[in-house]
């Protein structure tokens, strides 16, 4: 009994301060085109998260765009970390860089350039190449989800350009 009494107290409290979960946030601007390779897995992620964010459509054609998303810079890279007496690679790291702008219809720039970078560490040992290589495209598949969902915190704070009359 004293527990439920305590649970309805934290609910209550909870609900009180404004508490809630995290959901989609709507985007500011009713219609987007995606100015990147339209065929691309983050293309899909993205249109994906924008279909579930609320009001906002992707739209084919960039003239039936109120704001389009210019994709700058999608790069993915693999770097050494560190090596073994012998020379072999012990440590690498994933990096994935994404640069946009949002332009208006007018070509007035609505969020200047922004930069999502993203890195994972991955150890690596000999005769578990094939386990590494699994492991990599894990990594890259999580970078992406991580990109994706910054990129929608990023475009849920743009502020479109006020209509001149």
């Amino acid at each position: 009994m004293l527990r439920r009494i305590l649970l309805a107290v934290l609910l209550v409290s909870l609900s009180a301060c404004g508490f809630h979960l995290r959901g989609p946030q709507p985007l500011p601007f009713a219609t987007l085109y995606l100015e990147m390779n339209q065929y691309s897995d983050l293309a899909a992620a993205i249109k994906r998260q924008i279909a579930t964010s609320g009001s906002t459509k992707v739209v084919d054609k960039v003239t039936d765009a109120e704001v389009r998303m210019v994709v700058v810079r999608d790069a993915k890279e693999k770097h050494i970390l560190s090596l073994s007496s012998t020379g072999t690679v012990r440590e690498y790291e994933l990096r994935q860089r994404f640069g946009f702008r949002l332009l208006d219809k007018q070509g007035k720039e609505v969020m200047p350039f922004n930069e999502i970078y993203i890195y994972r560490s991955v150890t690596f040992a000999t005769g578990q190449e094939l386990a590494k290589e699994q492991e990599e495209a894990l990594l890259y598949r999580d970078m992406e989800n991580d990109l994706v969902q910054q990129l929608m915190r990023r475009l849920a704070s743009a502020k479109p350009a006020p209509a001149t009359p």
